[in-house]
């Protein structure tokens, strides 16, 4: 065969043979290519079902598929690395070569808690306790990445998971009965550490060790923890009504009392009538005792109801449980209200009216400028819009109820000390690494950072009860959340939006500016206010003078009306 005889495919680019294009092979390759031909259409029928089932499947899935306690997003470790490690125990395989190193001391207070966790419980057999653990050691497994357990077998796994929930329940239970020998500064900083993503350990370890601890009672498996979380970390139950409660109240006796003076006592002038119901001092004793009565009901009800806005217990359903410490601790901050509290017959009518008078109208164009918040505290505060602690802790509960004259934000009132920076960027790193729907403490770091600008919009926020400062001056307060927010990627998900859209029609209000800066003239201060009504009963009593000296009073009593 000649080199001129063979030719190239200029499809397949492969060498066909002359010789070899007989009848037969002719056929064979005809079959060949329809049988290709078919198994192609069918492999990319599979492919693209399998395309949808994957569409599907997204759809119906409600974890996503990684391990349950993940290490912390690359993305979020670049600014802030040092609130991912642990500065004082190790929890978990994550930071396990740091216990050799830096956290050397704490795993010999390890084995000294886990000794007094034995003798505080009612078993007091540490293998019937290690023999529990043992039966979960094998799942909770599953819950961390495969290459950082790799270097562990099946024993020192164990021993590691029994030690470590051992003293994450002793240090709960001293830190509840104040009973750890232990410095207040290493309190804090474990406390820290157990809030840590990369520092988590399965609860289900930690519920095979209360199981016998608690008497096998199903129900308060998680009450220890609960209230350790509600009161140490979330430190809700020192939440009382805020001071300007106090002031509100003089400020409106006051209110009542220009009233009276430039109402009722020139209607007790103009009758002639001496009375000492229609007298000044009558009324003065009226206003006194009603606003006495509510100062002290106000109170009474700030020292005996003080957890008014502390978070109710959060109780997990039967057939699920918390994968760890940390989402417990989510939960408490970002959950629905099951609770649904009954409007008033005021509620219903007289305060949803302006809502109700505004859907009769058509929307303003200036309130269409999207869901980003341009103004800080004090700007909002400057146009009308007063500022108030909610009822629970939940980030859920952030409302904008808006009136005719004002209107007032609702935000969740939160403890700002040392540990704050270190506990919401973990919550952050969890609902990213966990891949939620609704990225509840971003939203709400984004939030409250477009409400602080500097020390005076913290001062706001502090003064109405919102925010607790125990970190330092307030302007630490605000580079904590500046800081944390230009580190976070701009909000996109609709949490929020609808709160933003509300301030920014309001701060668009021309009668609410003219309100608030009347209030802000007359009412800033109490001598501010003492002047202004004294300006108000100097008008009426001038204009009562004037009326009499233009229409003399004629009594019937008079000389001239007897003779008549």
């Amino acid at each position: 065969m000649q080199l001129n005889e063979i030719r190239v495919d200029p499809l397949t680019n492969r060498q066909e043979d002359p010789l070899s294009n007989r009848p037969e092979q002719g056929s064979k390759m005809a079959m060949s290519e329809i049988q290709g031909t078919s198994s192609q259409t069918n492999e990319r029928s599979l492919w693209l079902s399998g395309i949808m089932r994957g569409v599907e499947g997204a759809k119906t899935k409600q974890r996503y598929s990684g391990p349950m306690i993940p290490k912390v997003p690359d993305k979020l470790k670049h600014e802030n690395k040092e609130c991912y490690k642990p500065s004082v125990v190790s929890i978990g395989p994550y930071h396990y070569k740091d216990r050799q190193n830096k956290l050397h001391e704490a795993e010999k207070l390890k084995v000294q808690m886990a000794r007094e966790f034995v003798l505080d419980s009612k078993i007091k057999d540490i293998e019937i306790l290690y023999s529990e653990v043992a039966k979960v050691a094998e799942n909770a497994k599953r819950f961390y990445e495969g290459s950082s357990i790799s270097c562990f077998d099946d024993e020192q796994f164990t021993r590691m998971m029994f030690l470590d929930g051992c003293f994450i329940l002793q240090f709960i239970r001293g830190v509840m009965d104040n009973k750890l020998d232990m410095s207040d500064q290493q309190i804090i900083l474990v406390k820290q550490d157990l809030l840590l993503l990369e520092n988590q350990l399965p609860f289900s370890v930690l519920k095979s060790l209360m199981s016998l601890k608690n008497d096998g009672d199903d129900r308060g498996k998680e009450i220890n923890i609960n209230d350790f979380l509600l009161l140490q970390i979330l430190q809700q139950s020192d939440q009382r009504r805020p001071v300007w409660v106090l002031s509100w109240l003089v400020k409106g006796y006051l209110l009542l009392l220009l009233i009276y003076t430039s109402v009722v006592y020139p209607f007790h002038i103009l009758q002639g009538k001496d009375s000492f119901f229609f007298s000044p001092l009558f009324g003065i004793l009226v206003a006194g005792v009603i606003f006495v009565c509510k100062m002290v009901a106000s109170l009474m009800r700030s020292l005996l109801c003080g957890n008014k806005w502390q978070a109710a217990k959060y109780h997990w359903p039967p057939h699920q449980e918390p994968v760890h410490i940390l989402e417990l601790l989510y939960s408490m901050f970002v959950r629905s209200q099951k609770e649904k509290h009954k409007l008033s017959l005021r509620s219903c009518c007289i305060y949803d009216l302006p809502g109700r008078l505004r859907n009769l109208f058509p929307k303003s164009k200036l309130g269409k400028r999207g869901h980003n918040l341009y103004y800080s505290a004090k700007d909002l505060q400057k146009v009308g819009i007063h500022f108030k602690p909610s009822k629970t802790s939940t980030l859920m509960d952030v409302k904008f109820v808006s009136s005719i004259f004002y209107a007032t934000l609702k935000i969740p009132s939160i403890t700002i000390e040392k540990a704050t920076r270190s506990m919401l960027l973990n919550l952050v790193a969890y609902e990213t690494a966990a891949f939620l729907d609704d990225l509840w403490v971003t939203s709400y770091i984004c939030f409250i950072d477009s409400l602080i600008d500097d020390a005076e919009d913290v001062k706001v926020l502090r003064s109405k009860g919102i925010l607790t400062n125990y970190l330092g001056p307030d302007q630490k307060v605000a580079d904590l959340f500046n800081q944390i927010g230009r580190s976070l990627e701009p909000n996109t998900n609709i949490v929020y939006n609808d709160v933003k859209r509300k301030i920014n029609v309001s701060c668009d209000s021309t009668w609410k500016k003219w309100i608030a800066e009347w209030l802000q003239t007359y009412f800033s201060s109490p001598w501010a206010f003492i002047a202004f009504v004294a300006a108000a009963a100097v008008l009426v009593l001038t204009a009562t003078q004037t009326y009499y000296t233009v229409y003399p009073y004629k009594s019937s009593d008079s000389p001239m009306s007897v003779g008549t």
